[in-house]
């Protein structure tokens, strides 16, 4: 990356039919999933029977009884692959699961609010605006893009359903008060196969692009910074 992000994380989402009660830190270190120190240095959110959240040495875990989600601002984050396909494959293999999503986040600074503005130009030109489109800037006073998305149906031939989503924002967390959000949804279809199934189909798909669908998200993060670095209109 051309600029370093302040905020960093990458994430995996699964959907499916959840136990979220049954996902506590003392589980994952039960089955060696994260190390014996960390059930007692966790810190729960809440376990319950329709919700668990905790944060435990380098994982953060969001499940409710449809939705899967973990997450970490820490590499090595194949480590995160080889949790979830554990989880699902060897550990629930009876799991129902429908799809999964290979996340990406970002926020990166940028020096002023010039740089911030070329940005939002450059993704939401103003000119299709006609008068209107003069008043429009990032800054408190005139509004401007507060949020964009872009969606790829069926990359590289995949199948129908899968798609790769680039969402695009003025970050509100960097210190400085000027920097850009870019989050990047490579998302996958499992499939209609039987329950016994769609955990093998999950830790296929995971085997096979995790890392490719990562670095084409550092691509992509790229291209949008390379947008507040370029100053040629």
């Amino acid at each position: 990356m051309r600029i370093d992000p302040q905020i960093s994380h990458v994430g995996i989402v699964v959907l499916g039919a959840f136990n979220p009660a049954i996902f506590t830190p003392a589980w994952f270190v039960l089955h060696d999933l994260l190390p014996p120190e960390t059930e007692s240095s966790a810190s729960v959110q809440v376990v319950h029977r329709q919700v668990a959240s905790f944060t435990a040495d380098w994982l953060n875990l969001q499940a409710t009884d449809d939705r899967f989600a973990v997450n970490t601002a820490r590499a090595p984050h194949v480590r995160l692959c080889d949790l979830v396909r554990r989880v699902f494959k060897e550990l629930l293999p009876h799991t129902p699961l429908k799809a999964f999503g290979v996340n990406r986040d970002v926020h990166f600074p940028v020096r002023n609010m010039d740089e911030l503005d070329r940005v939002g130009r450059k993704l939401a030109p103003v000119a299709p605006w006609g008068a209107c489109g003069h008043n429009l800037g990032f800054d408190d006073t005139h509004g401007g893009m507060t949020s964009l998305t872009m969606s790829r149906l069926r990359p590289e031939g995949r199948q129908a359903g899968d798609q790769i989503n680039v969402k695009v924002e003025p970050s509100k967390r960097m210190s400085s008060g000027f920097g850009v959000y870019v989050g990047v949804n490579d998302h996958y279809v499992i499939g209609e196969t039987v329950a016994s199934g769609t955990s093998t189909r999950l830790a296929e798909l995971l085997d096979d692009n995790f890392e490719t669908s990562l670095s084409r998200s550092e691509e992509l993060i790229d291209q949008i910074m390379s947008l507040a670095t370029d100053s040629e209109e």
